[in-house]
């Protein structure tokens, strides 16, 4: 299922999400299923983060490493009735499966499987996202910390609830069998009408990205692909464990724990004028260095702040805040400067 890329107006989808709470189909995400007694071992010499310690009601973000430490995937994982669940962009889902496939070895007693299109997927986002599930599920609303899950059940449908904030507010997503997905929305619509839970509405993937690049979350297939090492976008206590045994890519991942070596982050800059730069598009500096700053890898024009903002990997010596820097866009030079992340909002 392909999620609707706006329902309208993403500004005002946006607006929604700020204030109110807002509902998105995201069933294009991929669900990859793993289960079997070695499941856990099995991804522990593979992914960044420690299996041995997903248990039920888990969750962690993790990554596949290359032997030289830059990330061929990234996704969330989640404990649910002794088997894995991966949830991961749509772009992911086949490297990500073709990855773990190969590494499947004979005799290990663990099982994998695409399960995407059995799997409805409701991420819903906002300051009121609480309140309105609250009110939604038919028993109390479990305790959740991100990234962690909990089983509930909304118009009886069983689901598995996962606290989330890639927006840059509270989030929770819903994760169903696929035919649960009508009467679960159907639910929280008129629980946010009878309870006058609002702004509500539905949202499309234009806001969402919009979202995401104004809360500095990377993506798969923007910000983060086999260049990039998990500490570039700042991963490195997110998805990494370091105390954890051998997985591949670990002695890069520890050298750079131990000496800081990175080159280049990731960071947010502004940008004057309305043109959106194309992914890869490089920043200069305005010193005498001749090299790129570095490059632009999601740009979008930013309700909030009304203008053209963007995430960009820039070398160390232009990460500061307000670091003055040039793009050209269309043919013509516009200025950019350094902004922390997330972006003011």
């Amino acid at each position: 299922m392909k999620s609707s890329t706006h329902h309208g107006d993403p500004n005002a989808e946006h607006a929604i999400v700020r204030s109110g709470v807002g509902i998105a189909d995201v069933s294009d995400r991929g669900k990859l299923k793993i289960s079997g007694a070695d499941r856990a071992t099995y991804l522990q010499g593979l992914v960044t983060n420690d299996m041995l310690k997903l248990a039920d009601g888990v969750g962690m973000y993790c990554a596949i490493l290359t032997p030289k430490g830059k990330m061929q995937s990234y996704f969330r994982i989640f404990g649910i009735d002794e088997t894995f669940v991966i949830d991961l962009d749509e772009e992911a889902i086949e490297p990500t499966y073709q990855l773990l496939k190969r590494y499947l070895l004979y005799g290990t007693k663990a099982k994998l499987e695409n399960v995407t299109d059995a799997y409805g997927h409701l991420a819903i986002h906002g300051p009121l996202s609480e309140t309105l599930l609250r009110k939604a599920c038919d028993q109390p609303l479990p305790e959740l910390t991100i990234p962690h899950c909990a089983k509930a059940s909304i118009a009886t449908h069983q689901l598995i609830i996962v606290k989330t904030n890639e927006c840059g507010e509270d989030g929770y997503d819903l994760l169903m069998p696929v035919e649960s997905i009508t009467p679960v929305s159907e639910r929280i619509s008129e629980t946010a009408t009878s309870h006058n839970i609002q702004p509500f509405g539905a949202i499309g993937a234009d806001a969402l990205e919009i979202l995401r690049i104004e809360a500095g979350t990377p993506r798969y297939g923007r910000e983060l692909d086999d260049e990039v090492f998990p500490a570039e976008a700042w991963l490195e206590e997110k998805a990494v464990s370091l105390s954890k045994g051998c997985y591949m890519g670990q002695e890069t991942v520890a050298r750079i724990d131990t000496y800081g070596d990175v080159k280049r982050r990731l960071v947010g800059v502004t940008i004057s004028g309305s043109s959106l730069p194309e992914y890869g598009t490089e920043l200069m500096g305005k010193d005498e260095d001749p090299r790129a700053a570095g490059r632009i890898t999601s740009a979008i024009h930013s309700p909030s702040l009304n203008q053209v903002i963007g995430l960009a990997y820039l070398r160390k010596k232009y990460l500061d805040p307000g670091t003055e820097l040039t793009v050209t866009t269309d043919g013509e030079i516009h200025n950019a400067t350094v902004a922390s992340l997330p972006f003011p909002r």
